[in-house]
């Protein structure tokens, strides 16, 4: 079972624009949370607040755009409050013909993507939102 939200917004801005203002903790505050950390990186730690409610989580991808905005740019990252299950959210911009691009946001809390993207449950020091991080 998969429960998801999915949203696709056609924005003015260059695909290089719109990655900034996915990425930057200055504009991901404007639109994703009172306060974000997070760590660009897979694996990296995510953290917002919202009020007083917080979400912790981990960035599972970081692709930026490529030649020149050609290319679609990927921002995955999980997030879940308390006990509570944890969501998959996925932003992609693909460059659109109109101009400017195309935002997805897709949020979803499946478990079936956790097995496609070869996520353990259940698995022994794993976190409700990813698997556990042991330094080498």
């Amino acid at each position: 079972m998969t429960d998801q939200i999915e949203r696709e917004l056609q924005l003015p801005a260059s695909p290089d624009d719109a990655w900034e203002a996915l990425t930057d903790p200055q504009w991901q505050q404007r639109w994703l949370a009172d306060e974000v950390r997070l760590e660009l990186q897979p694996g990296g730690d995510a953290w917002f607040r919202t009020g007083d409610s917080v979400r912790n989580g981990w960035v599972e991808e970081v692709s930026p755009p490529r030649f020149g905005g050609e290319a679609d740019a990927r921002l995955v990252f999980w997030w879940a409050q308390d006990d509570e299950p944890a969501s998959r959210v996925e932003l992609t911009l693909t460059p659109s013909q109109r101009g400017g691009c195309v935002l997805r946001v897709v949020e979803a809390r499946p478990l079936d993507v956790l097995d496609l993207v070869g996520i353990p449950l259940q698995q022994p020091g794993a976190s409700p939102y990813g698997p556990a991080l042991v330094a080498a």
